[in-house]
């Protein structure tokens, strides 16, 4: 019998278990009261502050400017789920509030979340210094613009405390289902930190981890260099690399019946299923984009991941046509069980060796 890897899949290489990595500043404007205790009056005034000066910022040139406060809740899901928003700036509570956006999408700020600003520049892969780079750049650029709260013993001055000093997070999004499988996050989350870092779920502060995915981030901003934050979260991230791969190597030759089961298993669910939830259907895709990034399944890395967006509940619903029905479970996870088993057709069912060993 063949293997995935003989069959035609795409050679394993790791690659993929660095997904991205993301910069962000926090910053806030001189003279003006942190958000939490802003009255409307200077939520307003900070906002057109610094949406003139993000749309004077040559870096954001040909930037779009978007009001989240004037959006439904599903268009604001949608940014959530695509990652271009926090869980802060959801809530409709605080207005106005903005997202701007580079026209590539990979650049830009929040107006108006935690901090007035948070400038963001992400970028596929491992890729932190060459981010803190054009983070810095933009955020020199936009300071042309504005003040911003500064102390010169503490730093930049920042709504919460342990953003104060450098304001920045270094974040690296990871997938790591074999570290998972083996029984050793526990012990990489703990070590992470012990050395001043920490594990975040896939959509950042107070999320869980469903499908392995995972940011590494700073904690300490205060009392250490920007350079020095960047050095320490890459060097971290290509031993957790490391880690991961050793740990699918392991599985596949210590434990081959527990990783095929896990990946059949995966690949008969989204094929058959008739109801399906997020949690679950992030599972399984999670188990299909390990096959994936292992050669043993002929379906390429991006497209379980453009998948995993597509499963969303503000992105299903749109894509359903069920925006009025889109809060009855029920029919949201009828619909995301038919929209996984149409794009499960072109998917054939991993091979493996016949082996007995587990």
């Amino acid at each position: 019998m063949k293997t995935g890897a003989d069959s035609g899949a795409a050679k394993p290489n790791g690659d993929s278990v660095v997904i991205s990595s993301r910069v962000r500043l926090a910053r806030n404007l001189a003279g003006e009261r942190f958000v939490n205790s802003a009255d409307s009056q200077t939520l307003r005034r900070v906002y057109e502050v610094c949406a003139r000066a993000l749309g004077s910022a040559r870096r954001l040139k040909s930037g779009t400017l978007r009001r989240i406060d004037e959006l439904s809740q599903s268009e604001r899901m949608e940014l959530f789920e695509e990652r271009k928003i926090s869980s802060d700036l959801l809530s409709a509570d605080i207005s106005p509030r903005g997202l701007y956006l580079s026209a590539d999408g990979m650049s830009g700020a929040m107006i108006n979340e935690e901090d007035h600003l948070r400038i963001f520049v992400v970028g596929r892969r491992l890729c932190p210094a060459s981010l803190w780079r054009a983070a810095n750049a933009l955020d020199d650029d936009i300071e042309r613009s504005v003040e911003y709260a500064y102390s010169p013993k503490y730093g930049y001055l920042t709504a919460c405390p342990t953003n104060v000093g450098t304001g920045i997070r270094v974040s690296v999004m990871m997938h790591l289902p074999a570290l998972e499988m083996v029984s050793d996050m526990e012990k990489i989350v703990r070590g992470v930190n012990q050395l001043g870092m920490t594990f975040r779920g896939g959509y950042g502060e107070g999320s869980g981890s469903p499908g392995a995915f995972y940011q590494l981030s700073n904690q300490q901003t205060l009392g250490i260099s920007e350079g020095e934050i960047v050095a320490k979260i890459s060097k971290y991230a290509k031993k957790i690399r490391e880690f991961e791969l050793d740990a699918r190597a392991r599985l596949r030759e210590d434990s081959p019946l527990l990783l095929a089961d896990k990946i059949l298993r995966a690949h008969s669910a989204l094929s058959v299923c008739r109801l399906i939830d997020t949690a679950e259907a992030l599972g399984h895709l999670s188990s299909l984009r390990l096959a994936a990034d292992m050669g043993m399944a002929k379906i390429p890395v991006e497209t379980v991941d453009a998948l995993m967006v597509s499963i969303q509940p503000a992105h299903l619903a749109k894509l359903s046509g069920l925006e009025g029905d889109s809060f009855d479970p029920i029919a949201r996870d009828c619909a995301r069980a038919d929209f996984l088993r149409r794009a499960m057709r072109s998917v054939p069912p991993p091979a493996f060796p016949d082996s007995r060993k587990s």
